[in-house]
């Protein structure tokens, strides 16, 4: 964590702003009303969190939701563009609090990776791509004719490998900065998960390494391989998925795997012991 100075400097044009003085230059884009329930919100304690990474702060506020809202505040051309998860059309008092918060230099500075978006997943184009027959089997079964409607989760665990190939820096970046922010990070990683048995049943390999190690690396990165008491779990099945590549893939992939254990190897498996057993037990 950083030391917070108060003031923004942005590398791009020199341009830069004081902390302390967000609330005054900004509130007239808050009605009175609002104001006076940003303040009470954020009196109550209900700013959960705050993270900065250069100019953009990503927070949880309370709400009456089941979960926190989502909030976040970019500063850039001497203006604040506001997101929130809340219903409100317009700057709301989950993202005043969340200026006061900011004002009042109450964040932890973070380095995020870039975010990448996930590439166009259009169901046409996707059943476009897909053999007529696999479709039929899949209606036919079980699992299909039940969810003939396309429940969607089940549906993309049927046909992952027809998605588009999103690469190494979309998992790994994306899943770093849930990480770091620690938020929701468990979700994407069954996500990922999920999306692994997806690409096995399809003879995918080189995405199941390539998710695999964004995985790994990662929970490396944020220091969490050590710490995080879901790891052994995770492995466990990182394992299994790892064993069966190796066994199904071709020479390239083989040797990418043999590559990636030596890399490993040669940084003493980053000092984890279910690490090191995974890369051990592949061959």
């Amino acid at each position: 964590m950083n030391i917070n100075t108060g003031i923004t400097i942005l590398d791009e044009d020199e341009e830069y702003y004081e902390e302390g003085s967000l609330v005054d230059k900004f509130k007239d884009d808050f009605s009175s009303q609002i104001r006076k329930r940003g303040i009470e919100y954020y009196e109550d304690g209900n700013v959960l969190s705050v993270y900065k990474s250069k100019n953009k702060y990503i927070a949880k506020v309370e709400g009456s939701n089941y979960k926190p809202y989502d909030v976040s505040l970019i500063i850039q051309d001497n203006k604040i563009d506001y997101n929130c998860s809340c219903p409100c059309d317009y700057p709301c008092k989950h993202e005043y609090a969340v200026l006061l918060s900011i004002s009042n230099q109450e964040y932890i500075e973070v380095e995020l990776k870039e975010e990448i978006k996930e590439k166009d997943m259009n169901l046409k184009s996707i059943l476009e791509s897909i053999p007529a027959e696999e479709i039929k089997k899949y209606l036919l079964s079980p699992i299909g004719f039940d969810k003939v409607i396309f429940e969607m989760k089940s549906f993309s665990k049927q046909f992952r490998s027809y998605y588009p190939i999103q690469g190494y820096d979309f998992y790994y970046n994306n899943l770093y900065n849930a990480l770091i922010l620690e938020d929701n990070y468990k979700e994407k990683t069954e996500d990922y998960l999920d999306r692994i048995k997806g690409y096995i049943s399809g003879n995918k390999f080189k995405e199941v390494l390539n998710i695999a190690k964004s995985i790994i690396q990662a929970y490396n990165d944020t220091n969490k391989l050590n710490y995080d008491d879901n790891i052994i779990d995770i492995f466990l099945k990182l394992g299994m998925f790892l064993r069966i590549t190796y066994r199904k893939s071709n020479e390239e992939v083989k040797n990418n795997i043999n590559e990636w254990i030596n890399y490993l190897k040669n940084k003493n498996f980053y000092d984890n012991y279910y690490l090191e057993d995974i890369m051990l037990s592949i061959k």
